[in-house]
């Protein structure tokens, strides 16, 4: 139900937003410039301007406060606040107030609700526990044939599992990583991503990046669950209409050394931190 939730949320949010931008500019061009309409519109075009560069330009991860974003965020609302006080020639526009008062919530709640995987469940995943052996793992490579992490034994190996081709960060992440394709190849590790979504959204990735990477599938979520990294309802509202399933996987990584012995784990809790691949090396590196 958690997850339900967060999926609507994620979409309603940045268009609160979206609406409470477009009615500040209305009123600034027809009113005037105020305080009350000028931190009405920095407070909201700060939260529009953030989700679009998150998709136009994204990256790999990000603080888990958003520090800039967020001094403009109490910024407006604050000035909204004090507009009461100290604009006494002016009206007071109560659907200012109650949009910034709106959105700084929001943007409290995004921070800490929405951006961390409550479910997670690091301390007790016995599966991922360092030094345990990876179970085998089971997924299915674009062309539906059976593929197991046994295959990859024999040399290191790193799994990705990526939330999907809609995940901005997730997509970062994997641009990051092929970036440093010649490192891992001259340490001739395997470099898997998998996902959940439907084959075709793996396969415009692997085609994209045509390099020594697999790109698999864990069908219906089955590896996700036995691993305890399975998200149910993970994808935002709306997004099914795209071709995407509702449920997806925490994003996670696994290092494991020739003898298929889990070096590394990644299990972020905020999804917007993840390891930056020179750590990735770095860990097999010491277990060479």
């Amino acid at each position: 139900m958690n997850s339900i939730f967060k999926s609507i949320y994620i979409v309603i949010f940045p268009l609160l937003a979206l609406v409470a931008l477009i009615d500040s500019i209305g009123f600034m061009y027809s009113s005037g410039v105020t305080i009350q309409h000028l931190a009405h519109f920095s407070t909201a075009i700060c939260i529009v301007f953030y989700f679009t560069k998150v998709f136009v330009k994204p990256v790999p991860r990000a603080d888990s406060v958003l520090q800039t974003y967020t001094f403009i965020i109490f910024l407006g609302c604050l000035l909204s606040l004090l507009a009461i006080t100290i604009q006494e020639d002016e009206p007071i526009r109560i659907v200012c107030v109650t949009y910034n008062l709106l959105l700084t919530i929001g943007w409290i709640v995004f921070l800490l609700w929405y951006s961390f995987f409550q479910g997670r469940n690091v301390r007790n995943n016995a599966i991922l526990k360092k030094g345990s052996l990876l179970p085998q793992l089971t997924f299915e490579d674009i062309s539906r044939n059976v593929v197991t992490s046994k295959q990859f034994a024999g040399t290191p190996s790193i799994f990705v599992f990526y939330r999907g081709n809609w995940c901005p960060f997730c997509i970062a992440q994997i641009k990051e990583m092929v970036s440093h394709q010649k490192e891992l190849v001259k340490r001739n590790i395997n470099t898997i991503f998998i996902s959940s979504q439907p084959k075709r959204f793996s396969e415009s990735l692997m085609k994209k990046y045509p390099l020594d990477f697999q790109f698999l599938v864990d069908v219906d979520g089955k590896t996700a669950k036995e691993l305890d990294i399975f998200d149910a309802h993970g994808l935002p509202f709306g997004l099914q209409l795209f071709g995407f399933g509702s449920h997806t996987i925490l994003p996670t990584i696994i290092i494991t050394d020739a003898e298929e012995r889990i070096i590394y784990t990644n299990q972020a809790e905020n999804y917007r931190e993840r390891p930056e691949p020179t750590t990735l090396l770095k860990v097999i590196d010491e277990h060479l």
